[in-house]
């Protein structure tokens, strides 16, 4: 009988062992940084944000499911605003910073609609916090200082190429303006 006992207490152990020796396994070789060009890439949607905004949304993109079910209760309740809002977001749990981006609809919206992206701004801003920053500052050099983009304006249409496929006369090159 002890023989039977022993074996049924020891089954347990041995199926949750090979999971606690993964679980204590250094990182692999395959979570290398981020270079410096995709980071850029990843943080182009949000770098002319405000700084305040962009803060939250580093912050924020560390907690994905979060941000999902902060995106679902921001469409399920497009009215909130305010004091309202405020009151109901005491309900969860969610980190601050989840809950002030239901204050920013559309940054919620692109969030939940872009998980991948969302994921490697996450790791990215969790694993290498100021080449992150560094890349927000590049990319916003760039759009300040764009070298050599130029967009083709075409004069008799009153519009842009591509809105305007085709112009009867030659495109007027003019440097990328705010719209």
């Amino acid at each position: 009988m002890r023989r039977i006992w022993l074996a049924v207490a020891l089954i347990p152990s041995l199926a949750f062992a090979p999971l606690a020796t993964v679980a204590q396994q250094p990182p692999s070789s395959d979570s290398r940084p981020f270079q410096p060009e995709q980071l850029e890439h990843i943080v182009a949607p949000i770098a002319l944000y405000p700084d305040s905004l962009l803060a939250q949304i580093f912050k924020a993109s560390t907690y994905p499911l979060e941000v999902i079910q902060a995106a679902r209760f921001a469409k399920a309740n497009p009215n909130l605003k305010g004091d309202a809002l405020n009151a109901a977001l005491k309900n969860y749990k969610w980190d601050a910073s989840v809950k002030a981006l239901v204050s920013s609809p559309e940054v919620l919206e692109r969030m939940d609609s872009q998980l991948e992206w969302m994921q490697q701004l996450g790791e990215a801003f969790r694993a290498q916090q100021k080449d992150t920053m560094d890349a927000v500052y590049r990319v916003r050099a760039k759009a300040q200082h764009p070298s050599q983009s130029y967009w083709y304006y075409c004069s008799s249409a009153r519009a842009y190429y591509p809105t305007v496929p085709t112009c009867p006369e030659p495109w007027v090159k003019v440097p990328p303006r705010a719209q």
